[in-house]
């Protein structure tokens, strides 16, 4: 089952990666890029490299352009602890390019798109042999200089799913709710990204695992639905058939299907 909350963490704060590793978070992403100023990024990167954690974690790593992207992709090489890499600020496909060829181990590789160009490039994006999509929802919002809000990320939530969907991925990742003492606002931006068909959100604090975790979940209500129409099509024979007054055909079939999944 893929995952659906990944919880943030500083490099720079090394006593709260093993705590998060405790946490019911599905990845931990130990940041090495946005949490950290420039004078602290090389040190954060010597220390994480002494670690030994109890689990397979991903690092944010710089993006492709930046000075720090070479020495972050040799700490991934050399550190087995490391299972997965976000790369930040994906723009094109031949930055995806660029990290795959300087990979020496297998890892999970995740692109990040927090820009305009990066949602006008994303169906390449997709296509560049990443594992999932994340929407970068702050830096996407300061580049076009408004505020974030459920209006303003419709369009770019909706390309990253359309084009997952496409590329066959998972459903893409929705950016954090930087407000973590609000977790009605959490509740709402996740269920928000939901209904635009996201499948999972990034998370700045513990406190906001359970409120994704639940809003990303099927409801009662669903799998209810999902039950009676899988019983609805047994019943049939698997032929077209309705409940409720609703016709239930192939596509409804597969939806109640994937609800159902464990």
């Amino acid at each position: 089952m893929d995952a659906t909350t990944y919880l943030f963490v500083p490099a720079t704060r090394p006593e709260r990666i093993e705590k998060a590793l405790t946490s019911s978070a599905d990845v931990v992403i130990v940041d090495l890029e946005d949490a950290l100023d420039p004078g602290d990024k090389v040190p954060a990167r010597q220390h994480l490299a002494t670690m030994s954690l109890s689990r397979l974690s991903y690092v944010r790593i710089n993006d492709a352009s930046s000075d720090y992207f070479d020495d972050d992709v040799a700490f991934v090489n050399r550190c087995e602890w490391v299972g997965g890499v976000i790369l930040s600020k994906v723009q094109s496909p031949d930055e995806v390019a660029r990290l795959l060829a300087r990979l020496e181990r297998e890892v999970v590789v995740e692109a990040l798109v927090e820009s305009a160009r990066g949602v006008t490039e994303v169906d390449e994006i997709a296509r560049s042999g990443v594992r999932r999509l994340h929407l970068g929802s702050a830096d996407y919002a300061s580049e076009l200089g408004v505020e974030t809000s459920e209006m303003l990320l419709a369009y770019p939530r909706s390309r990253l799913v359309v084009a997952s969907a496409a590329a066959g991925l998972p459903r893409p990742v929705d950016g954090p709710t930087l407000e973590f003492g609000d977790l009605e606002c959490v509740k709402k931006d996740a269920l928000a990204a939901r209904r635009l068909g996201m499948g999972a959100k990034l998370c700045v604090h513990p406190a906001q695992l359970s409120v994704v975790a639940s809003a990303f979940a099927p409801s009662s209500a669903d799998l209810q639905w999902a039950r009676d129409v899988v019983a609805a099509v047994q019943l049939s024979g698997g032929g077209v058939t309705s409940l409720n007054g609703k016709m239930i055909d192939a596509p409804v079939v597969a939806r109640a299907r994937r609800i159902l999944e464990p």
